[in-house]
């Protein structure tokens, strides 16, 4: 990997995804598996694929400006193109190693603040109103 690839990468680890912020649980966009496409060339030209979380996301436009500002900003870079994929939309299984260790310590996290029993809902359910 090129040093200007490898700045570039670490440059995305930065630019979070709104929606795993609002859940306590911030994703960058390289964690959360958004991107689908990174490339450098010699003279600096980043092209940067990213998919949305669902076809109904109305804040990709802002996330991928972000990507491309802060790419911007990255020493080498002589520009960068950020494109959108839509051929194949975000699932859990996109997640890279990382974004999975982070979501599954903060799940550890919640169970051991907020303990439920399994099923605890149900029982909840079938209980009569006092």
């Amino acid at each position: 990997m090129s040093a200007l690839l490898e700045s570039v990468t670490a440059a995305l680890g930065g630019v979070f995804d709104p929606c795993s912020l609002s859940t306590g649980v911030p994703l960058s966009v390289i964690d959360m598996g958004l991107v689908t496409e990174l490339t450098v060339n010699d003279v600096g030209v980043v092209t940067i694929g990213m998919r949305p979380t669902s076809a109904m996301c109305t804040l990709i436009a802002g996330i991928m400006t972000e990507v491309e500002d802060t790419v911007a900003r990255v020493p080498g870079v002589s520009s960068v193109q950020v494109s959108l994929n839509n051929n194949t939309l975000w699932t859990e299984a996109n997640l890279p190693e990382t974004g999975r260790r982070i979501l599954e310590s903060r799940r550890q996290r919640w169970r051991a603040e907020v303990p439920v029993r399994p099923q605890e809902w149900m029982a909840a359910q079938t209980r009569s109103p006092a």
